[in-house]
C-alpha cells in the first residue's frame, strides 16, 4: 500500500518511470517506427534538388499527367490548423522549400519574417516531420524537441494523447507525395512606395517517381497594392507577398493538372 501511494504521489509507474517520462519514451518509438520512410523522402528531396535546371522556366507546362493529382494548400504557420481531423486530403499531397535549403530540409526557416532579408514561405508538416525524424531530432542534437506539447496546436484540443498525436502528424507528413521547389529570381523587399514583388520559378518534384512533371512561374506581392481575396485583412507586406505567392502557385498548380 505505501508503495502505491508513493507511486500515485509521483506520478510513477511501476518501474519507476514518470508520466512524462513514459510519454517521451513511447513517442521516441513512434520516431524510431516512422525514421526510415522519412529518409526515404529525405533522400527522394535531394535528389530532386539536384534534378532542378539552372535554366529559368520559360512555359508553364507539366511532362506528363499525374497521379494522384497535385493539390497544394498553404501551410498556416500562425495556427497550424489541420483542416480535417482524420483525412489527410484536406491538407493537400504537396509541401514547399526553397531550392537552396531543400537539400538540407534543417536549414529551412520556421516562421519566415521581414527580419530574413529575403523571401521565403514557412514548411509544412513533410519537412516538419524530416526535421524531427532526423539528425536534429531527438535521436540526434535535438535541435527539434517533440514533447508531450509537440504538435497540439494544430489540433485545438482534439487529440489530447501526445503520442496518437504525433502519428497523425507524422502520417500527415508522409501523405504528401509531391514537393514544390521555388528559386527565387525577383525579389524587392516590401518599401513604403508599395513597390515589393517576389517571383519565382517553381518546379513540382514527385518524391515516388523521382522526376521533376511540372514547371511554372508564380507572383507574390502586397494585398493593398492589387487587392486580396474577399474577406482578407491585409497582414504585413512580407505575410501578404508569402501568402499571395502561394495562392499563385495553388491556382496555377490546379489548372496544369486539371484541364
Amino acid at each position: 500500500m505505501a508503495v502505491l501511494a508513493a507511486m500515485l504521489f509521483t506520478g510513477c509507474d511501476a518501474g519507476g518511470q514518470s508520466e512524462p517520462q513514459r510519454i517521451d519514451g513511447s513517442m521516441r518509438e513512434v520516431l524510431k517506427e516512422y525514421q526510415p520512410r522519412f529518409e526515404q523522402r529525405r533522400a527522394a528531396l535531394a535528389a530532386a534538388v539536384a534534378k532542378v535546371p539552372k535554366k529559368g522556366v520559360g512555359k508553364a507546362s507539366c511532362a506528363r499527367t499525374l497521379d494522384p493529382r497535385p493539390e497544394f494548400i498553404w501551410f498556416d504557420h500562425t495556427s497550424r490548423v489541420l483542416d480535417s481531423y482524420n483525412s489527410p486530403d484536406k491538407g493537400g499531397n504537396v509541401d514547399i522549400a526553397a531550392t537552396i535549403e531543400a537539400g538540407a530540409p534543417e536549414r529551412i526557416v520556421d516562421n519566415p519574417g521581414s527580419t530574413l532579408s529575403r523571401f521565403a514561405v514557412p514548411p509544412g508538416w513533410l519537412v516538419r516531420g524530416l526535421w524531427i525524424t532526423g539528425l536534429q531530432g531527438p535521436f540526434g542534437t535535438n535541435e527539434f524537441k517533440v514533447t508531450s506539447q509537440y504538435g497540439y496546436e494544430p489540433y485545438l484540443g482534439v487529440e489530447k494523447d501526445p503520442v496518437q498525436r504525433l502519428r497523425k502528424i507524422l502520417d500527415l507528413g508522409l501523405h504528401k507525395r509531391y514537393m514544390l521547389l521555388y528559386r527565387v529570381t525577383t525579389f524587392t523587399f516590401p518599401d513604403a512606395e508599395g513597390r515589393d514583388i517576389v517571383r519565382a520559378d517553381v518546379f513540382l518534384a514527385d518524391l515516388e517517381k523521382g522526376d521533376l512533371p511540372c514547371q511554372l512561374v508564380a507572383d507574390g506581392h502586397r494585398y493593398d497594392t492589387r487587392g486580396g481575396p474577399v474577406g482578407w485583412v491585409s497582414l504585413t507586406p512580407y505575410e501578404d507577398m508569402q501568402i499571395t505567392f502561394q495562392i499563385d502557385i495553388s491556382d496555377k498548380l490546379r489548372s496544369l493538372t486539371r484541364p
